[in-house]
């Protein structure tokens, strides 16, 4: 049986890939994304974890409800919806992420670094909320755990988030 504590190491996770995943795109342009060919992969990696990590998550909150797994990464997000753990607005916003982590994991098409690029942004906003989403979401009822102090590190982690994205 899953259990709270979990989906929390799994968002201590997200929340590391997050961090990387500022760190590699803080203040780069468009050239920068084109012209360094490591920096380009290292991005389009870090998407595809920020995604899959993501879409476990998911998987793992609706299997906890005991209607899990979701049938795609893309329906992860919507299942959660229509089971009141996330809102559908949101949901609708935040899915197509899942459409870019599938071409850059099996290049169904020539991968355009523009439409990467462009992703950048909206990575960053969506699964900044997706994380707050989560955290703000977890109940931990285990008295052994010391769950204000996983809690705090989380918050803090954000906080640290939020401090890069508003200093831009």
């Amino acid at each position: 049986m899953l259990d709270n504590i979990t989906i929390c190491k799994k968002l201590e996770i997200l929340i590391k890939y997050y961090n990387e995943f500022q760190q590699l795109t803080n203040g780069i342009t468009i050239n920068d994304y084109i012209d360094n060919i490591v920096i380009k992969r290292a991005i389009e990696r870090v998407m595809q974890l920020i995604v899959e990590c993501a879409t476990d998550i998911n998987n793992m909150i609706l299997k906890k409800q005991g209607k899990g797994p979701s049938r795609d990464y893309y329906n992860s997000f919507i299942d959660l919806a229509e089971n009141n753990v996330m809102d559908m607005e949101f949901a609708v916003r935040i899915a197509p992420s899942t459409g870019l982590r599938n071409i850059l994991v099996h290049e169904y098409q020539k991968i355009d670094d523009e439409i990467v690029y462009d992703s950048i942004n909206n990575v960053k906003k969506n699964y900044l909320e997706y994380i707050d989403i989560k955290i703000s979401g977890l109940q931990i009822t285990d008295p052994t755990i010391h769950v204000r102090n996983f809690r705090f590190v989380i918050y803090i982690s954000i906080l640290s988030i939020h401090l890069l994205i508003c200093s831009k």
